[in-house]
């Protein structure tokens, strides 16, 4: 006997622009959350001091380096995995008006940085990645559990990003 399931249904922006509204507002929501494509909330653990501090490290690089605004955990709709929330996300100052929605929701930054947590696993990784690619985030950057670093751009893997970045994590953070 087979049991069918049912076939999560995709939501439009439109309806994850309204939802993620509506858990902006509720005092009940959880505070680290994203939503999937079919509207599902997604909720992450707290991160960790290290974490944090390595996310704050590479937004202050990315700024140093490239100017423009980097910041930490800033909600982006993508076109094909809902609204994620990466590490960091970086522009150039002029284009943060342009490129939020009335809900604060960003749309297709040049930069994310996504800082892998024991956590996190591999399809989920590539399903976010590919969603913020194919939303016109020109390179994401993976930072590994021991601090390796990938480029992935729409062609694929890189070892060097296409901004020219030379990111130096903090040993410490990586014992």
């Amino acid at each position: 006997m087979m049991i069918m399931m049912d076939t999560p249904t995709l939501v439009s922006p439109e309806e994850l622009i309204q939802w993620w509204a509506e858990l902006a507002q509720d005092e009940q929501s959880p505070d680290y959350y994203e939503l999937t494509e079919y509207g599902e909330l997604v909720l992450s653990p707290k991160p960790t001091n290290r974490h944090q501090r390595l996310c704050t490290e590479i937004a202050f690089q990315l700024r140093s380096q490239l100017g423009g605004e980097a910041v930490v955990e800033a909600a982006i709709l993508t076109i094909s995995a809902g609204v994620r929330v990466p590490d960091v996300v970086w522009m150039p100052e002029a284009k943060w008006e342009v490129v939020t929605t009335k809900q604060d929701l960003l749309q297709a930054p040049e930069l994310v940085v996504e800082v892998l947590s024991p956590g996190n696993r591999q399809p989920e990784m590539n399903h976010k990645i590919q969603g913020y690619l194919q939303s016109g985030v020109q390179e994401v950057i993976v930072v590994g559990l021991t601090g390796t670093i990938e480029y992935i751009r729409q062609d694929g893997l890189h070892t060097t990003s296409m901004f020219n970045l030379k990111l130096s994590l903090p040993s410490q953070l990586f014992s």
